[in-house]
């Protein structure tokens, strides 16, 4: 619910499906909606779509701070293209006053870029001193001679580069935020169209991180996991890394005395959604440090980005430290095991306790993963594998002992003569985390 709410808070955008570089916005007015554009364009209503309606709440933001000598804005009676030659009509109303010097940039904190304004803001109604976004008298429109009401930009010839925008229409706030299901799930390609030509123009961001994030993992596997055996769960009636702490010099857990390990397709969905959610926190953090640089400390928007990033990580443990159990429990433990409060790094609450690689989780696993593909977390890659792995886990667990042993694709016997030590974990020692 609180991601539903965050996500919110921003604009629902559109990108292309612009006639002659005018837009018409799915949503009424009242909705927020924002219209992403090159050169001259901007978005139009019919104006008997704005019946009832006193005003309507507009904007216009800028990638960076064009020479406002180079373009002119309109608000008011007419259309911003025609079936005329060159498609272009002549507008119909006076240019826009325009600040003399653009507001201080803000952060877009849910898709990381940096935005401009000049429009000026006037004072809220209430007297609160706040700033509100422009809007326009509808009245107005009374004795316009063209059906249409539009917000446009007009280039002018001395502009020596395309002026990258956006029209936003509606007001600011909650109130106005109206994302339908299909434009939750499309807030991936938001992001990525947004970090690359629509807005910060850093599409190698992407292709440069998505290669190097493999190369991490695998060297992260290799440290922590074993390797390969990163795929594999434990079989047997002790913890791996229990048994490996007790044996001088530790033994690798691939070499493992009397512990089976069997391939685990719910550890390489593990893997798969992990790689989506780093790939997708280094993404973002990337951007946001591409948007930092113009935007002063303090802005509102870093705060939202804090706790949007924050969420993103909730994602990558909610998938990592599964699978962190699913490797440090054999499945004989979780099942026979009983809770209780007792001090032990193999008991109770402890990091390798039985009680966290229960079944029972993945009732929260499931409604979790689900959850990422309303808020765009991890490429679409992310709520499909960790969906996938909920879905196995919860099955796996309601089928119960039914479930035949696996077969074991690495296994050492235990040699008769070797003896192990009693392994109820009595102390509060952490145990060592070399293999």
């Amino acid at each position: 619910m609180i991601a539903l709410l965050a996500l919110s808070a921003g604009h629902v955008p559109k990108y292309d499906g612009c006639d002659h570089n005018c837009c018409h916005f799915p949503h009424d007015a009242e909705t927020s909606q924002v219209a992403y554009l090159k050169g001259s364009g901007g978005i139009e209503y019919d104006i008997h779509a704005l019946e009832g309606k006193a005003h309507v709440d507009y904007n216009v933001v800028f990638r960076k701070p064009y020479d406002p000598s180079t373009y002119s804005l309109y608000a008011g009676c007419g259309g911003c293209a025609s079936e005329m030659p060159f498609h272009w009509d002549e507008p119909l109303t006076l240019p826009l006053h325009q600040r003399e010097t653009y507001h201080s940039p803000k952060l877009e904190a849910f898709t990381q870029h940096s935005y401009y304004e000049i429009l000026p803001r006037p004072p809220k109604d209430d007297g609160s001193g706040d700033d509100r976004s422009p809007q326009f008298d509808t009245s107005a429109l009374s004795n316009c001679s063209s059906h249409h009401f539009s917000v446009r930009l007009i280039a002018h010839d001395n502009a020596t580069e395309d002026i990258v925008y956006g029209v936003v229409v509606g007001c600011e706030g909650l109130a106005c935020e109206k994302f339908e299901l299909h434009e939750y799930m499309s807030f991936p390609i938001y992001v990525i169209r947004n970090h690359g030509p629509a807005w910060n123009n850093a599409t190698w961001t992407l292709v440069l991180i998505a290669l190097a994030v493999p190369w991490l993992m695998g060297f992260v596997l290799w440290w922590w996991h074993g390797g390969w055996l990163a795929f594999h769960v434990p079989i047997g009636v002790a913890f791996p890394r229990q048994l490996a702490s007790m044996q001088f010099p530790e033994t690798h857990w691939a070499k493992l005395r009397g512990v089976c390990w069997t391939r685990s397709i719910r550890c390489v969905l593990y893997a798969v959604a992990t790689y989506a959610i780093v790939v997708d926190l280094l993404e973002t953090f990337a951007h946001f440090l591409i948007a930092a640089r113009d935007v002063p400390a303090g802005e509102d928007g870093y705060q939202m980005f804090a706790w949007w990033y924050a969420l993103k990580i909730g994602y990558l443990l909610c998938v990592a430290l599964p699978w962190f159990w699913a490797r440090e429990v054999p499945e004989k433990l979780w099942r026979e095991s009983r809770w209780e409060c007792t001090c032990g790094w193999f008991q109770g609450l402890g990091p390798y306790s039985p009680f966290w690689a229960q079944g029972f989780w993945s009732l929260l696993d499931l409604p979790i993963a689900l959850s990422a593909l309303v808020t765009g977390a991890g490429f679409y890659l992310y709520p499909v594998a960790a969906t996938l792995a909920a879905v196995l886990r919860f099955v796996h667990w309601v089928r119960g002992e039914r479930t035949p042993p696996p077969p074991c694709d690495r296994e050492v016997f235990v040699e008769r003569k070797v003896r192990f030590a009693q392994l109820d974990d009595t102390s509060c020692a952490l145990p060592p985390l070399r293999f």
